[in-house]
C-alpha cells in the first residue's frame, strides 16, 4: 500500500510539472501571435487610395458592353421569330390548300361514279369516271 501511494504521488507530481511547462509554451504561442497581428496591421495601413473615377469609367464601360450584348440576343430572338411565323403560315396555307384539294376531289368522287381500268397483272392502272347517265 506504501508503494502504490508513493507510486500515485509521484505520477501527480510529475504531471503538474510537465502541465507548468506547456503553459509556459502556450503563453510564448500567444505573444508570438499578437506582435505578428500588430505587424500586419501596420502593412495594411500603408494601403494605396482607391481611384473613383477609374472604378466609374469600367462600370460604364462594362454596362454599355452588357446592354450591346443583350441588344444582339434580343435582335436574334425577334429574327427566330420572325422566321418561326413565316414558317407557320406557309404550313397553314399549304395545308389549306390541301384540304380545299380534298374537299373537290370528295365532292367530285361523290357526284360520279369512278370506274377502274386494270392492267393485265391485276394492279389499278387507270381510274375514269364512268359514262353519265343520259336521260
Amino acid at each position: 500500500m506504501k508503494s502504490l501511494l508513493r507510486v500515485s504521488s509521484i505520477f501527480i507530481a510529475l504531471s503538474i510539472a510537465l502541465a507548468s511547462g506547456t503553459k509556459e509554451e502556450l503563453v510564448s504561442e500567444v505573444q508570438v501571435n499578437n506582435t505578428e497581428a500588430q505587424d500586419k496591421q501596420s502593412l495594411q495601413s500603408g494601403v494605396v487610395p482607391i481611384d473613383i473615377e477609374k472604378i466609374n469609367e469600367v462600370r460604364v464601360e462594362k454596362s454599355i458592353r452588357d446592354k450591346r450584348h443583350s441588344m444582339t440576343v434580343l435582335k436574334d430572338l425577334k429574327k427566330k421569330d420572325a422566321i418561326k411565323k413565316d414558317f407557320i403560315e406557309r404550313q397553314t396555307k399549304k395545308s389549306n390548300k390541301n384540304e380545299i384539294l380534298k374537299r373537290w376531289s370528295t365532292d367530285i368522287h361523290s357526284k360520279m361514279s369512278v370506274a377502274t381500268i386494270k392492267g393485265e397483272d391485276g394492279s389499278a392502272a387507270l381510274k375514269l369516271p364512268s359514262a353519265p347517265e343520259s336521260n
